[in-house]
């Protein structure tokens, strides 16, 4: 039997246990985190230093990111973001005016990440070659899903609820990037290197393969035994895909 491995879910501490800071009173509910922040992803050695507002402002972003994706819009405050990102309330309000702009900043950052590594990788492909770039896009969403996982259970919650927010999300960034994806799926069909069937659906079968088996990975591990988000899990989870797409 596979020995048990340590969860990486975040969700809230027991109802019985009152979680309180630094200074005794009580936390809002979307503080209260099992799991210790995540570090800001490190730079490169040799990236100039940031200015201090930059790095507060990143800070705030990554956990805006944890907490909106544990508990939603609604259930998140900007008290709560300030206090997991270890910044006073006023100095989140200085860089972000509201929980909306907070939240649309938060998604604009996310997004432009995964934009930016799959441009980097649909560039080391063929110009024009669909098979090359869909694999390139398999891999980035799988292995930025595994990084990110929060972004898909956001994307899941603003779709259940369609709100807003989703709108903004689809017109700003969303419908672009299915359009391009779209596009190799109908050239790889067309060259019979991809199964066929109705491109949209395959698109959003290729989505909820990777996106929400990270979603789920505390469920995941308790029946499998296995971390979803070790590289070898990551790779399985490429090479599934791959092998239900392509012919």
């Amino acid at each position: 039997m596979s020995e048990p491995i340590k969860k990486r879910s975040t969700v809230e501490a027991p109802a019985t246990e009152v979680a309180k800071n630094a200074r005794g009173q009580r936390r809002n509910h979307a503080a209260r985190l099992t799991t210790a922040p995540a570090p800001v992803p490190k730079k490169p050695k040799g990236t100039a230093k940031k200015p201090r507002g930059a790095e507060v402002r990143e800070q705030v972003l990554h956990a805006a990111l944890e907490c909106f994706g544990a508990f939603g819009f609604e259930g998140t405050s900007t008290r709560a973001v300030a206090e997991r990102a270890g910044v006073s309330h006023p100095l989140l309000l200085y860089h972000f005016e509201s929980k909306e702009q907070l939240w649309l900043s938060t998604m604009e950052d996310v997004i432009g990440h995964y934009r930016l590594e799959f441009e980097q990788r649909l560039g080391l492909t063929g110009i024009g070659d669909a098979v090359a770039g869909l694999h390139a896009f398999i891999e980035n969403f799988v292995r930025f899903s595994a990084r990110v996982p929060q972004l898909h259970r956001i994307m899941v919650q603003q779709s259940t609820q369609g709100s807003g927010r989703i709108h903004w999300l689809i017109e700003t960034h969303l419908r672009a990037s299915f359009d391009q994806v779209i596009g190799m799926i109908i050239r790889a069909q067309a060259e019979g290197r991809v199964r066929g069937g109705d491109p949209a659906r395959l698109y959003y079968a290729i989505i909820g393969l990777a996106g929400t088996l990270m979603s789920v990975s505390s469920e995941f591990c308790e029946l499998t035994g296995r971390d979803v988000f070790a590289e070898s899990e990551v790779a399985k989870t490429i090479r599934y895909i791959d092998d239900f797409v392509f012919l």
